[in-house]
């Protein structure tokens, strides 16, 4: 069977970390190791971490000296623990879907190209009961190019949900581990780094449940104007500088790339001057300024320009959609919610 050794970050997270680990430990059809790496939790983090060591000797506690964050963290597992064929990073406070690993080993095997598989999540609001996911031994997978998806990376985004990625072990180290230079997207530097040196697996089911919650790193967006657009834009420059050579179209896609976020930012800038005191529109007019030359193009630029000499309460007449989709879109963070990039018919070019 597979070899599959999956690292559990924790801090704080004692309360979850149980229910983490469970969903580790009942995969089928797979070998499984399981690293708890404890940040220096000051809550019943060891306690239970022991408990669960002892109760399996499937099951490893490693405790840091000091807090040492997250890519640290998650690097003294990735990097210096793991040896099985393949590895999985998964925070405490998330869950495995029922017959996830064998899924994702299944298509890795069958084809020594995927330098990483990953599958779609279901979101989990915390206080609420899990969704239930069911366990198909048959899916629909698709294999594509690393270039691929770097390319989808610069279009739409990141569309692989932590908790579902399933990394080679031998990729993991050649690639090197987690970067600490981006501490809100080494885990889209890391995906990227393995699309630079194979293609990637994607499988169209339920592999993980990606828990949202107030201490989320993600949440934390949610109240930002811009969101994580500037660490997403800083991040692709820097693979652009180290690895470019290995897609060189990336040069042109980070360019679409920076003037679709600055569209979006002209939009967000709209918006927000509609809200009489919000002055979150500076933010991101300076953004939309930094990364598009030509901002002032943009029939929203001549919006907010109206709107700055009209005032807010001129303007109500104005009032943009909420989403450029129109309507009022369901968060993607909301219970139940399915995340994760599946392509669809057409969506890849040659």
């Amino acid at each position: 069977m597979p070899s599959i050794d999956v690292v559990v970050p924790c801090y704080k997270y004692a309360h979850y970390l149980e229910g983490c680990v469970q969903s580790i430990l009942s995969q089928r059809d797979v070998t499984v190791r399981v690293l708890i790496v404890d940040d220096a939790s000051p809550d019943d983090t060891p306690a239970v971490a022991r408990r669960l060591a002892a109760a399996d000797p499937r099951v490893t506690y490693l405790r840091n000296a000091e807090n040492l964050g997250l890519i640290a963290t998650a690097n003294r597992g990735v990097m210096d623990w793991a040896r099985a064929d393949y590895v999985v990073l998964i925070s405490a406070d998330d869950l495995l879907a029922p017959g996830s690993l064998a899924r994702a080993t299944q298509l890795m095997d069958n084809d020594p190209s995927i330098a990483m598989a990953y599958g779609m999540a279901l979101m989990l609001a915390d206080g609420r009961t899990a969704p239930t996911s069911t366990d198909p031994r048959e899916a629909d997978c698709q294999v594509i190019s690393g270039r691929a998806f770097l390319h989808r990376i610069c279009t739409a985004g990141n569309g692989v949900p932590t908790p579902c990625a399933v990394m080679r072990t031998s990729v993991q180290h050649r690639i090197g581990g987690y970067d600490p230079a981006f501490r809100h997207t080494s885990d889209l530097d890391t995906w990227m780094r393995a699309a630079s040196v194979g293609s990637i697996g994607i499988i169209n089911a339920v592999q993980g449940l990606y828990r949202w919650h107030a201490s989320n790193m993600s949440a934390a967006y949610q109240l930002r104007p811009i969101g994580d657009r500037r660490e997403i834009l800083e991040t692709c420059e820097a693979f652009e500088h180290r690895f470019g050579d290995r897609a060189p179209e990336f040069s042109t896609w980070l360019a679409e790339m920076r003037g679709r976020f600055a569209r979006e930012a002209l939009w967000i800038a709209s918006a927000a001057l509609d809200v009489p005191g919000d002055g979150t529109w500076r933010d991101c007019l300076a953004f939309a300024q930094a990364h598009d030359a030509g901002y002032w193009r943009s029939p929203t630029w001549w919006r907010i320009t109206l709107k700055r000499l009209l005032g807010a309460r001129r303007t109500a007449s104005l009032k943009a959609l909420r989403n450029p989709a129109g309507g009022e879109a369901r968060p993607w963070y909301a219970h139940g919610a399915r995340i994760g990039w599946w392509p669809e018919a057409g969506e890849i070019g040659t």
